[in-house]
């Protein structure tokens, strides 16, 4: 992105250095700025900002009512945080000339509703000239995940849109980039919710994926078949993030890159087993329709697959989809420099024992999916009919 020069309208601009100052170079500038002098041309520089702006909240039509009907606007509004490259302010003319250069670096940290608010109602000419907000740039500013991680508390930051500043997921998209709903994971806090798009969080798939790793969950341990389930997986997305995290970046992208080989087929699966259910219980003379959760009504379409988006007449709770899927973690096999494979196609084995697998599921007597899900047995006789499937059939 090329160098921009934006000037707009400011009163009481001041200049404030850190009491620190000689550890840092960082100046911060405060003032009112004309909300109706501030070009929109800034919305292209909001990359820095750990959240998108969903604009249809409750919090950002109060920040559009408040712009059109209150005087005071620039004191009952939290304003806005910039970073910007230099700023100089013009006494005479009472404006201020700031320069944006680096898109990692410069521009919106806090205030993307704020600004998108002033945006919106100056193109639908509702924004009257003595409306002012604060303002605090900064210059100097080296690394802008911290700030924005301590200014953005008002709706508090989910850890993905900060780890997403960190450039964390780096390795995830790369994995990632060739899957069919690559352009529906969504990042950061509200990604995509202004676009209509039926978004994917991140941490679910990281979720999925973790029960697959050999690094996280192994198969075996001391060469016996571990006890070990990925329950977590299940009963918490931040959970599952956290320990990602936790491996460290060098071990988990060296995990993430074994794994790539298998990652599409953990994914096909799932939309497989989702789509395919209820022709499996069918097949073990089960009545899935009966189920409450099924959300079976006469054949009408109920939803959407998770993944693949395909049109669903019965719904199929992720407290089945978990363990369902999580046993077929039992065909991973690792070679000499730990590169993950199959030991034999999971398709393959859902072909062949899906309806002994639902039906065990169905044999349960919990009607809460989210009780079968926490239950340690069934993941672990999951597991074993898909291990024996694999290696003793």
């Amino acid at each position: 992105m090329e160098k921009q020069k934006f000037t707009v309208n400011v009163k009481e601009f001041k200049k404030m250095t850190s009491p620190n100052a000689f550890h840092s170079d960082v100046v911060k500038y405060v003032c009112y700025v004309q909300c109706a002098s501030i070009d929109s041309k800034l919305s292209e520089w909001m990359g820095i900002n750990p959240r998108e702006q969903k604009m249809t909240t409750n919090a950002a039509k109060k920040i559009s009512e408040s712009l059109i009907g209150c005087a005071n606007f620039h004191e009952l509004n939290r304003g806005l945080v910039l970073s910007v490259d230099t700023i100089a302010y013009d006494n005479q003319k009472n404006t201020a000339v700031f320069t944006l250069t680096d898109p990692e670096l410069h521009g919106d940290i806090d205030g993307g509703h704020t600004l998108r608010s002033i945006f919106d109602l100056r193109e639908k000419n509702l924004l009257v000239d003595d409306r002012y907000v604060f303002v605090e740039f900064f210059t100097g500013l080296q690394n802008t995940v911290e700030l924005a991680e301590a200014r953005n508390t008002s709706v508090q930051v989910d850890l993905k849109s900060i780890e997403e500043l960190k450039n964390s997921f780096e390795v995830l998209k790369e994995a990632f980039g060739e899957l069919p709903f690559a352009n529906r994971i969504q990042y950061r806090m509200n990604e995509y919710c202004n676009d209509g798009i039926e978004v994917i969080d991140v941490r679910e798939l990281i979720a999925i994926l973790l029960m697959f790793s050999q690094e996280v969950y192994p198969i075996k341990e001391k060469g016996v078949l571990s006890e070990t389930q990925p329950i977590q997986s299940y009963s918490g997305k931040e959970t599952s993030l956290r320990k990602f995290l936790n491996l460290g970046k060098e071990a988990r992208e060296e995990m993430i890159r074994r794994m790539m080989p298998v990652i599409p087929d953990i994914f096909r699966l799932w939309e497989t087993i989702e789509c395919n259910f209820t022709q499996k219980t069918g097949d073990a003379n089960k009545r899935y329709g009966t189920r409450k959760y099924s959300r079976f009504d006469n054949g009408k379409i109920i939803g959407k697959s998770f993944l693949g988006g395909k049109d669903l007449i019965y719904f199929i709770p992720k407290g089945i989809m978990y363990p369902l899927v999580g046993a077929f973690r039992a065909l991973v096999v690792t070679d000499e420099n730990h590169k993950y494979s199959w030991k034999m196609p999971p398709l393959e084995v859902w072909e062949k024992v899906g309806a002994k697998l639902t039906g065990t599921i169905l044999d349960e007597k919990m009607g809460n999916p989210d009780v079968i899900a926490k239950n340690t047995n069934l993941w672990s006789n999951l597991f074993k009919e898909v291990y024996i499937c694999g290696y003793m059939e």
